[in-house]
């Protein structure tokens, strides 16, 4: 098959239309298109095919466009054997699975509808903050596998549950229960003493006891979450934000016990304790439950060694994973696998799509004796022969699909600030005892001591910081961004330079029609005969072909027909006599331009296709590249085409690079200022230069394993979302050094307050609420006016 070699300007199209599906703004490449993508318009005709409308009443105003996922053929083999083991169990069956593509209330009523349908459902329950489904059934009445397909034709894929332990976030809210009920009972038996109730009232002491009781119970079972997490950190030298938290709350409930026994009601601060506690956990559960949100927004892909075929001595074949292969044997690769390891084809020719790895939209043919390059997917209808040259471990495959440990998270802003927030308020906090204690009043030193301590903890880097990423989340989520990486804000502030993938990132992910037309004007006996063709095709033309025809409803293919393939050429298919082809000109039909559909050697259609930009590429580099950013192209497609598109955006050809392996695209960027360095690709070929960048972001796509190893992923039919991140970015930075100069000008005061010994636990339990209040405001003032409603 042929594809044409055009770059289109059409990217610059002044008006854009929103897709009537998803809702992403698009520049339509034909007149009166309304969808961004096949997938989308074939969703929506299901959609209303099946009346199924109060679906767009329920949408979000940002959804995922559907993308070529619907179109593929996916078995589950592994699905087959849970719901076997599932239904052994019992007459009520269950599992629980990661489910891809929700984003909306939406979404859930689809799914729970169709669910309702089938004969034997008992339960469906949708997660859209974690990104599960979990489905109930009477065993042997409720076909699953037909369920998990059916909703596949919405843009919905369940993938195997993840195998990670208890959220962090559900960890917190547990706690962050408790603590609100020991919060809320220790101060309402502490509030009578502050209104006036006198020491020798009837139940004063079993009130005091019982505040006591419950800020035991606060420190032991929630305060216990920060006391950890500050030892973990400080046993690998970092300054956690958690360590002044966990010295605030110790330090005050010891002071307290020596309060009691001293019989001095000026050192007992059991209730700031318990409320304390209640209010970081508040700001820590803000906090993890948005970034996990967002990384489960995409399921937890797993790309195991592809099954093969093992090759005995004897000639026999052996089932094995690949990374079972070793070095020199030969082994059988089924059609739509990809090469798990570098090997030499010993089978006569091969077709193999290297869009996963390299980001090349054409096929590449490889002869007898040629190399396959691991990660290659084999387009052929048939299985082909291959000679392993290399180990898995060592395999290209290996490399991309391996998924590293998430580390200890670092904001080094806020380190720099706690660490010198402890040295400050701890020195202070002793000499001002220690001068107190030198005059002759210990129990004064101890008061000054604490008081110190207490009303200097970090209320507006526990509750407000949070509450500012919270809000610049909801932000970016209003625009298709969703960040998966607490650190991500630190390290945006230095990005100097952003580097993008071609294929999927700056231009569509697929080839584009460009002469829809032509295939319109067809008979249906004709169009029937193209879907045969085209049925079992894994060539990307041959795929772009039958999305447009069930996009439109046309695709009729011919049950138990298999078209000859010819590699390197197209796919045949003969019928008493008559010839029908689709592929290369002069080998389908004697003229024609681009891929040809003929009938007995006679040219019945012309089919053009182009490799386009996205519809904002161009004037988002303009803008980046106005903002000072330096910009850059590393493709692994054809430097020519590389170039071409580069022409497009108006980059310069020192700024574009073609024919890069995903080794040499991480070479680049360690080599020009990595540290600086935002890097943004779709496909797993530039997973290894995410390792050497900076930061990296990635479109939601349905390789979901990319975005998955992104600092942030964004969705929609373009980029706009990266400059959308870098200006919230800027002005989060901005208002935390808000955040901070309050912070110290709060410290000064309270802290001066402190010394001079008018800190008293009333006037601690008034001045933390207060700082807290006016902490929340100055983020909302400078980050939530700015949501629009």
């Amino acid at each position: 098959m042929q594809i044409g070699q055009k770059v289109s300007a059409r990217n610059d199209s002044p008006k854009e239309v929103a897709c009537e599906h998803c809702g992403t703004l698009f520049s339509p490449v034909q007149a009166k298109e309304k969808f961004c993508c096949s997938g989308c318009e074939y969703v929506y005709r299901i959609i209303h095919d099946e009346s199924l409308e109060r679906f767009y009443d329920l949408r979000g105003a940002v959804s995922r466009p559907v993308g070529s996922s619907v179109f593929e053929n996916q078995d589950y083999p592994w699905l087959q054997a849970l719901v076997e083991g599932a239904e052994g169990k019992g007459k009520i069956a269950s599992l629980s699975l990661a489910l891809e593509g929700i984003s909306c209330v939406g979404c859930v009523w689809l799914i729970d509808r169709v669910f309702s349908e089938a004969d034997g459902g008992v339960s469906c329950r949708v997660n859209v903050q974690y990104g599960t489904i979990d489905i109930e059934w009477e065993s042997g009445q409720f076909d699953v596998l037909s369920f998990v397909g059916r909703i596949k034709q919405f843009g919905y894929r369940v993938c195997p549950a993840r195998e990670t332990g208890e959220s962090e976030s559900r960890k917190v809210v547990w706690k962050l229960g408790l603590a609100g009920a020991f919060a809320l009972n220790g101060m309402l038996y502490t509030l009578p003493g502050y209104l006036g109730m006198e020491a020798d009232f009837l139940v004063a002491t079993h009130f005091y006891w019982l505040s006591a009781f419950f800020a035991t119970l606060s420190l032991a079972f929630c305060g216990n979450y920060f006391i950890a997490k500050a030892a973990k950190a400080a046993l690998q030298g970092i300054a956690h934000l958690d360590l002044p938290i966990s010295i605030g709350i110790v330090f005050a409930y010891l002071i307290s016990w020596y309060g009691v026994w001293r019989g001095d009601d000026h050192l007992v601060y059991f209730d700031f304790v318990s409320t304390f506690v209640f209010l970081m956990l508040v700001g820590r559960w803000l906090q993890v439950v948005a970034i996990e949100r967002n990384r489960n927004r995409l399921a937890d892909i797993q790309l195991n060694a592809p099954e093969v075929e093992i090759e005995s001595s004897n000639g026999s074949r052996i089932k094995a994973r690949a990374d079972q292969i070793r070095e020199d044997e030969v082994y059988w690769l089924p059609s739509g696998q990809r090469v798990p390891v570098r090997s030499t084809l010993l089978s006569e020719r091969a077709s193999l799509g290297m869009d996963w790895i390299s980001g090349e939209s054409e096929s590449r043919i490889v002869e007898r004796d040629g190399e396959a390059p691991s990660g290659a997917e084999l387009e052929n209808q048939f299985s082909v022969r291959l000679k392993a040259q290399e180990e898995w471990s060592e395999s290209l495959l290996s490399k991309l699909s391996s998924r590293g440990a998430h580390s200890l998270e670092r904001d080094l802003v806020a380190q720099k600030w706690i660490f010198r927030y402890l040295v400050v308020a701890f020195a202070i906090a002793v000499l001002g005892g220690i001068g107190w204690m030198a005059a002759g009043d210990l129990s004064a030193g101890l008061k000054v001591f604490i008081a110190v301590l207490v009303v200097s903890c970090p209320c507006a880097l526990g509750i407000a910081w949070p509450f500012g990423d919270e809000i610049a989340l909801a932000r970016l989520k209003q625009q298709g961004v969703f960040v998966t990486t607490h650190s991500l804000w630190n390290r945006l502030s230095r990005v100097r330079q952003i580097v993008f993938d071609k294929t999927g990132t700056l231009t569509r992910s697929s080839l584009t029609l460009v002469n829809p037309e032509a295939v319109q004007g067809l008979s249906l006996s004709e169009l029937n005969v193209l879907s045969t063709l085209c049925s079992k095709s894994r060539h990307p033309i041959a795929n772009t072909i039958r999305e447009h025809l069930m996009a439109k409803g046309l695709f009729k293919a011919a049950e138990g027909v298999s078209p000859q393939e010819h590699v390197g050429l197209g796919v045949e298919f003969k019928e008493l006599g008559l010839v029908w082809r689709l592929g290369k000109a002069g080998w389908a039909g004697e003229t024609g331009e681009g891929t040809v559909f003929s009938f007995n050697g006679r040219r019945l259609v012309d089919l053009k296709f182009e490799d386009l930009p996205l519809p904002d590429s161009s004037r988002e580099i303009r803008e980046l590249a106005k903002e000072g950013l330096k910009l850059a192209i590393l493709s692994g497609d054809r430097e020519e085409k590389a170039q071409n598109i580069g022409r497009a955006l108006g980059l310069g050809e020192e700024t574009v690079f073609g024919n890069l392996l995903p080794e040499e695209k991480a070479a680049w960027i360690d080599a020009h200022d990595g540290d600086q360095t935002l890097m943004v690709g779709d496909g797993a070929n530039d997973t290894l230069a995410f390792r050497s960048a900076l930061c990296a972001g990635a479109p939601a796509n349905e390789q979901g394993i990319v975005a998955e190893k992104a600092d942030f992923h964004y969705l929609g039919n373009g980029i706009g979302g990266i400059r959308s991140l870098l200006e919230i970015g800027r002005q989060r930075q901005a208002a935390v050094r808000a955040l901070l100069a309050f912070a110290i000008a709060y410290n000064l005061f309270a802290i001066g307050l402190s010394l001079v010994g008018w800190v008293t636990p009333l006037v601690a339990a008034v001045l933390m609420p207060l700082s807290s209040i006016a902490s929340l405001g100055i983020v909302w003032a400078m980050l939530g006016k700015r949501i629009s409603k």
